[in-house]
């Protein structure tokens, strides 16, 4: 008898710790801005495709960039190459990051009110500036950037001198993760979607807003470039971009109509992504591109005290695994 009830009592301990698995702004061009800020000395919605397996996260949910909100000196930045940059400073070739028409921009982002203090705007190189894809002047064949003014998301296109600017409508610095996706057609309508729902739209100008080749530039360290985390001249007065990013993709297409669910992995590099950046490296200065061909790499640089800081694990896929989760068990009666 004993037996059998020391039998029955493993049986219950063994039942009991089971776990399973279980609107459109005109805004001024920086030729156009206030005297006292100075120049410095320096389609249809396409589905992922079928035939390829969805990015999933590492155990530990890999890494993204840390920006701290420094200024100037080109520092406390990741700096991408537009293609080759001539002695001259001119772009004498394109990498495929330099979209020219249909363009679908996201990322995931997490920052704070107290580190982003750039009031309501009426021009996104006013805000802290998060992608900076400007060039000094005029749009030339055009630019663009996204920052964040009194806590939401402001997306510029411009084409020579007609500048226009989306005001988004949520607040996104309330420290948690959040997906931002930014669409423009060269028809010119622009779209922003904030967490998978359409937060604004405009029409912006329409054409293309590619870097052209062979253009002379006074400011050959900022110009031909795709800045992530600053305002890539360094103007006297400009605020940058204080907190976490993750997962950019560019894609040479208009992903997003309408609303739509946010991913819950890495976005995947398709046929139409250009350029992809994971951040998944987690030390160094060299920037990935995970894009096929891998034709667009680029570089951070560490703002003073190095590197290290700028690499964080705390990214939106962390604690996207499946928890265990303790099961509820009758207890089990024997009987003598």
């Amino acid at each position: 008898m004993q037996q059998y009830r020391l039998m029955g009592i493993l049986m219950l301990i063994g039942l009991l710790i089971g776990c399973s698995t279980g609107s459109a702004t005109p805004s001024p061009t920086h030729a156009q801005r206030p005297a006292e800020v100075a120049a410095p000395t320096q389609t249809a919605i396409v589905p992922e495709p079928t035939g390829i397996a969805p990015a999933t996260p590492s155990s530990a949910g890999g890494y993204a960039i840390r920006f701290f909100g420094s200024s100037t000196n080109d520092l406390d930045r990741i700096k991408i190459p537009l293609g080759t940059i001539n002695s001259s400073g001119r772009l004498t070739s394109s990498r495929p990051v330099n979209i020219s028409g249909d363009l679908t921009l996201e990322f995931w982002m997490k920052a704070n009110a107290a580190d982003n203090t750039a009031p309501a705007c009426d021009g996104w190189y006013y805000g802290n500036i998060i992608i900076d894809r400007d060039i000094f002047g005029g749009g030339d064949h055009g630019d663009y950037g996204i920052a964040l003014c009194d806590g939401k998301l402001v997306v510029g296109f411009s084409v020579g001198n007609d500048d226009r600017l989306l005001k988004g409508n949520r607040t996104v610095t309330d420290g948690a993760w959040h997906h931002i996706a930014v669409t423009r057609a060269n028809s010119g309508q622009v779209r922003l979607f904030v967490d998978g729902q359409l937060d604004a739209q405009m029409n912006g100008p329409s054409g293309r807003i590619d870097y052209r080749l062979n253009r002379d530039t006074s400011y050959p360290n900022s110009d031909p470039y795709l800045v992530f985390g600053a305002e890539k001249h360094d103007y006297a007065g400009s605020r940058y971009y204080n907190g976490l990013l993750d997962d950019v993709r560019l894609s040479n297409i208009v992903r997003y109509l309408g609303d739509f669910t946010p991913p819950t992995a890495p976005h995947a590099a398709d046929a139409n992504t250009v350029a992809l950046y994971r951040f998944d490296e987690g030390s160094g200065t060299s920037i990935t591109d995970s894009a096929p061909g891998s034709q667009s790499p680029g570089e951070l640089k560490p703002r003073t005290g190095g590197a290290a800081q700028h690499w964080s694990t705390d990214t939106p896929f962390a604690g996207s695994g499946t928890p265990l989760t303790p099961r509820a068990y009758l207890p089990l009666i024997l009987r003598s």
